[in-house]
């Protein structure tokens, strides 16, 4: 599938490189969470498991279907 960059303004292309590239553990886990709670990749807000939390991953999917309209 191609992606059409074009349909994205730079600062969404940006969110989107942010959003797809947060590197896994970039955050320390703080010692003071419980252990079934982790922190989003992308914004360190703490959630439970792991992965992206819930409005990242909603942002995330949203500049992603902008991309492939």
């Amino acid at each position: 599938m191609t992606l059409k960059w074009g349909n994205l303004t730079n600062a969404e292309r940006a969110e989107y490189m942010r959003l797809q590239m947060s590197p896994s553990g970039y955050y320390d886990r703080s010692g003071y969470l419980p252990d079934d709670v982790g922190e989003c990749e992308a914004c360190g807000n703490p959630m439970l498991g792991s992965g992206m939390c819930k409005s990242c991953y909603a942002r995330y999917k949203e500049l992603r279907d902008k991309l492939e309209q």
